[in-house]
Formats: structure tokens, sequence, C-alpha cells
């Protein structure tokens, strides 16, 4: 069985810097589960952001660590990749009353990697960690109407990352 671990910006910026507990509480999570985060280029360019008001999110460091990747493009061409994206924009938008044009791609793309990964038969079970909750029912709820229901998980990251805290206590 396959396990694909996407992550979104929220997680990364939830876990903070490598001093902080919360970082280190999902970097043993990663190692003891042999899971590595995987993102999607979008998620990246955001965590990556060139301006010096915004503290850096030490997401190269987490790359280097070897518990994050970035994943290689989309394939737009891949119509269950553009339904899927297209989906979310719509569950998204509606979720949070504002004109589809205004949803980050970031968030889209969380659900079209899992499309494309299960459709391509990469990976059997996919699991969608973000701190969005629009983002994470809209991906359970679009990519179940592409017939991968049984397949996808929405992992709330700030949960996520108070359980594993609460269980290092």
């Amino acid at each position: 069985m396959s396990r694909l671990h996407i992550a979104d910006t929220g997680l990364f910026v939830a876990m903070g810097q490598p001093s902080n507990s919360r970082y280190q509480a999902v970097r043993r999570f990663a190692r003891r589960n042999d899971v590595t985060f995987v993102l999607p280029e979008r998620v990246y360019e955001e965590l990556t952001v060139d301006d010096p008001d915004v503290e850096e999110v030490p997401i190269d460091t987490v790359i280097d660590e070897d518990w994050a990747t970035v994943a290689a493009s989309l394939e737009f061409s891949e119509p269950v990749v553009s339904r899927v994206m297209d989906g979310i924009q719509r569950y998204i938008a509606n979720a949070d009353d504002r004109p589809a044009d205004e949803v980050e791609r970031a968030d889209t793309a969380l659900a079209a990697l899992a499309a494309q990964h299960l459709s391509a038969g990469t990976t059997t079970d996919v699991y969608i960690y973000t701190t969005d909750i629009a983002a994470g029912e809209g991906a359970e709820t679009v990519l179940a109407s592409e017939g991968y229901g049984d397949s996808v998980t929405f992992v709330n990251g700030f949960r996520f990352i108070e359980d594993l805290v609460a269980g290092d206590s």
C-alpha cells in the first residue's frame, strides 16, 4: 500500500522554527513513521517568500532533513487534475462566500496533486494536511466525486500538531 502525505503552507507555518516544540514533534512523527511530506510547487512558493519583512518558514531545512519534498509540476493536461482544481476552487469559494478567482491556487493544488497520483496509480492512500478547513473538506468532497472517497483523508493541521505535542508531554 502506497501512502502520500501532502502538506499545505499552514502546517509549516504552525510548526514554526526548528527550535519550536511543534516543529520538533512533527519532525519526530515524520521520522518515526517514515513519512515524507510532499508539497505542491505552489505551496513551496508560498513558503519561500522573497520579502525582508516576512519571517522565513524553514522549509528548506525540512527538505534538507529529508522529511519533506517538493512535488513535480502538476499535469494540467490530465482531465482529472483540471476538474479537481476547478471543483476545489468552487467549493472553497462557496464555503468562504468569496469569488472563485480569489481562492489561492496553492489550496487547489493539494487535491490536484492527490488526484494526479491516485489516477496514475502511484499511490493508494492520500493524507492532506492543511490548516484550511474549507480546503481539506473540499478535497475530500471533490475527490470523492471522482471516485477516490475511500482513499483520501483530510488531516486538520492544527489538531495534528496539538495532538503530537500533547503526546510528547
